[in-house]
């Protein structure tokens, strides 16, 4: 890309760095600041689907603060689009929670006098254990390397860090298979209120994904395409193999029934890939908001690969624009 006018010092016009990360659990007990920017919050969070191909989407999110944030279960078992589950309002919340490295593994737990239903989670470089007692209980494996990405500048930069476990268990009474990640993030204030995604409408395309196909075969990662050099790719497959690039564009296609996806579209060098919705992936009771979030599975184009499980939880946010501006 030919630059004419420089951007001002250390503004790199939101260009992004991306790769592969050695995981280790002390990653994620490092509650300090990282290149100068304060740790924000921690994600578990993901997808599974149970033997009628329905979705569960669990998510913790625990705050710097030690904030009061609850559980979110979503699904769309006996609905037409993935909702709230009621059964999530009787967990515990985050308030209060504990954070400890304890050997090789990190653990978050609810705080001993919480009100509510108890919850935890351990997780080494390895594998996985979440359980929300008398609802949920999640076990399983590192899908490795781990996966990261910089954007710099000099006000709103974020480092986020991301390790995908494939797991299996049962929500709620169903069994169910599928993707955990668990990420970490770093930066001043909160996402998607002190950012440049939301914040400055800087995105367009946020995905973190991951499929595991009959064969055997894996892929992952994360695309994520913006306006002016805000964008990469950053995937990987069952080999640890990690392509990481930001050289990438992307468009949206809505489906003509509001801010809704008919096709998502990202090219990685060169390499085209397509997400594909599920007819039933809508998240409705987030909204409104800027970035609907919506369900379904990334593929390279032309992939006849058949799935047995994926995760693909991400957005679009329509009202920044269907597609780049540079």
């Amino acid at each position: 890309m030919t630059t004419l006018v420089g951007d001002r010092r250390a503004d790199f016009g939101w260009m992004c760095v991306s790769g592969a990360l050695d995981m280790q659990p002390s990653d994620y007990a490092h509650v300090g600041e990282l290149m100068g920017l304060p740790m924000s919050q921690t994600f578990f969070y993901g997808t599974v689907r149970d033997a009628d191909g329905n979705i569960w989407n669990p998510m913790r999110r625990f705050t710097a603060d030690g904030g009061p944030e609850r559980l979110l279960l979503q699904t769309n078992r006996e609905r037409a689009s993935i909702g709230i589950h009621p059964a999530g309002r009787h967990a515990a919340s985050c308030a209060g929670s504990q954070r400890l490295l304890a050997g090789d593994e990190i653990r978050f737990s609810s705080a001993p006098d919480a009100t509510g239903e108890p919850f935890h989670m351990r997780a080494t470089a390895k594998d996985l254990t979440w359980v929300e007692h008398g609802l949920m209980e999640l076990h399983g494996t590192a899908v490795p390397p781990g996966l990261h990405w910089h954007l710099p500048d000099r006000e709103q930069g974020m480092y986020y860090i991301s390790q995908i476990y494939e797991v299996e268990g049962h929500v709620a009474g169903h069994e169910v298979h599928g993707f955990i990640p668990m990420d970490q993030l770093w930066m001043r204030g909160t996402i998607y209120q002190d950012d440049i995604f939301v914040g400055r409408g800087a995105e367009i395309i946020w995905y973190t994904w991951a499929t595991r196909y009959e064969d055997g075969t894996f892929d992952g990662g994360h695309f994520l395409v913006g306006h002016r050099n805000l964008g990469f790719a950053v995937r990987y497959d069952e080999r640890g193999h990690v392509a990481a690039t930001t050289n990438v564009d992307g468009r949206v296609t809505l489906d003509g029934d509001g801010p809704w996806p008919a096709t998502i579209e990202v090219v990685a060098d060169g390499e085209h890939w397509e997400f594909l919705p599920d007819d039933r992936g809508r998240m409705t009771d987030l909204m409104p908001i800027p970035n609907p979030q919506v369900e379904g599975r990334w593929r390279r184009r032309g992939d006849t690969r058949r799935p047995r499980h994926w995760s693909a939880w991400g957005e679009i946010a329509p009202s920044h624009g269907l597609e780049r501006a540079r």
